[in-house]
């Protein structure tokens, strides 16, 4: 008897547990939609504008906007990157748009590399994301050769990645014979700053017709590179010209 009144109870309550999913379903997918009827809208895209635009265009569609990340990138500080839902995305009113937003390029410490080696110094431009730049010598009483004297710019300062790091370094006592560079091939208007970071000085100029090289450009010097010669020793150079046309 206690098993059979068990048995219509359990069949009961299954019967009113499945009109009640049964009558959920109806109310969700035929009644609620004919009473409350959302309206939908088309996304905009809002990539490239600042947060303050995109907020604006998408609450003049009825939607919300929430920044999800920021992120570092070559766009400009305060851009937005990408978006979710996408352009021309078909949704509800009142849904968020979610947005990364630039946070401008990553800036990297420039490392202190005086009293270091030169070799060191740019092992650690290198790895701190920085390119090594111009490297001038500059004799020292006190400092031995190949030990960074100074550099720019300083120590600590926050850079773009790839930002250029200058170096002067030591090229030893002032009374040592210095090496001559090789500046064959380089072009006249640069030639005379690439001495100076050797400390050495232009000489005479000498011209040569030469029909292949452009104009400008040195094709011999004296004394060679690699030579070794005091500080400040005139290198004389041989320019290209072109051949001076005939008149007719």
């Amino acid at each position: 008897m206690l098993k059979k009144t068990l048995r219509k109870l359990l069949i009961a309550a299954g019967v009113v547990f499945g009109s009640g999913a049964l009558f959920l379903i109806l109310v969700d997918n035929l009644i609620m939609p004919r009473i409350v009827d959302v309206t939908r809208v088309t996304v905009t895209d809002v990539r490239g504008q600042t947060v303050a635009v995109s907020k604006r265009l998408v609450q003049q569609m009825g939607l919300r906007l929430a920044v999800r990340d920021s992120v570092y990138s070559e766009v400009p500080l305060g851009q937005v990157l990408e978006q979710e839902p996408s352009r021309g995305d078909y949704i509800k009113r009142a849904r968020r748009v979610f947005v990364d937003v630039s946070r401008g390029p990553r800036r990297y410490p420039v490392p202190d590399v005086t009293g270091g080696s030169q070799r060191e110094a740019q092992l650690q431009i290198l790895g701190h994301q920085l390119s090594i730049g111009s490297i001038r010598l500059e004799s020292s009483t006190a400092i031995p050769a190949g030990v960074v004297l100074s550099q720019q710019p300083l120590a600590g300062m926050e850079l773009p990645r790839s930002s250029r790091v200058d170096l002067v370094v030591s090229s030893g006592s002032p009374f040592e014979p210095k090496a001559v560079p090789d500046v064959i091939g380089l072009s006249i208007d640069s030639v005379e700053d690439t001495l100076a970071k050797y400390e050495m000085r232009l000489g005479d100029l000498d011209e040569r017709v030469a029909e292949h090289v452009l104009p400008g450009q040195i094709l011999a010097q004296q004394p060679a590179g690699g030579v070794l010669v005091t500080r400040h020793t005139p290198i004389d150079l041989v320019v290209s010209v072109r051949p001076v046309p005939n008149p007719e």
